[in-house]
């Protein structure tokens, strides 16, 4: 029993900075239903259960945010394991790119580029879509010396898979076969973007416990 309570006061202060994120964020949403006299189930239960629809509605997209979810995950953890170890250059890209992995994350999650941005921002969806490819040449920019030292062939992979998916939104008439191409596209860029990160991670980690 001293054990169980020795971990807890250990632990005392992550516990009090979770729990008061969720609790915060809750407490945000609560006050949204009250602001605008909608029920907080709105918020909190899986939207397919609100909206009367299947469960397996967006599954596919679903699927891709796990992966990006976890593609930012193994960076950050990554990031810092490489960092504590002193390890150069490298904590630095995968710290930016956990960041820039969990905008791509929110965006797909939220709808940021698709209808957040155009509809209550009114910034057309092009200049988004712009706005990312600049982002991405800068980081491409910043980090593309470090980048011809790894794998890098998969994240270029990765990218012309986005490229694609994008591209097929832009020009192909929309049917089943076009949302197909499109979003498995997408599935197969963020797939081989989780594959990149993991194995960067992976080898530098090992390369430094040997």
């Amino acid at each position: 029993m001293n054990d169980v309570f020795k971990q807890l006061k250990r632990h005392a202060l992550i516990y009090t900075v979770l729990y008061l994120a969720v609790f915060s964020l809750l407490y945000a949403f609560y006050g949204l239903a009250g602001e605008y006299g909608i029920s907080v189930a709105y918020f909190t239960r899986d939207p397919a259960i609100t909206l009367y629809g299947h469960p397996f509605v967006g599954v596919i997209s679903h699927i891709g945010i796990i992966f990006w979810c976890a593609a930012m995950a193994i960076c950050f953890f990554a990031a810092y394991v490489l960092f504590k170890a002193g390890v150069e250059r490298l904590p630095a890209f995968l710290f930016w790119s956990g960041l820039f992995t969990g905008w791509l994350m929110l965006d797909d999650f939220f709808m940021f580029h698709e209808y957040v941005f155009p509809e209550s921002f009114g910034i057309p969806q092009e200049a988004i879509m712009i706005t990312y490819v600049v982002l991405m040449l800068i980081y491409f920019f910043r980090f593309g010396r470090l980048l011809l030292s790894l794998e890098y062939t998969t994240l270029l992979l990765a990218c012309g898979f986005f490229a694609f998916s994008v591209a097929t939104d832009m020009w192909m008439a929309q049917s089943d076969l076009q949302f197909l191409v499109e979003d498995g596209a997408k599935l197969l860029g963020i797939v081989t973007w989780l594959m990149f990160f993991s194995r960067t991670g992976y080898a530098k980690i090992m390369s430094i416990t040997k």
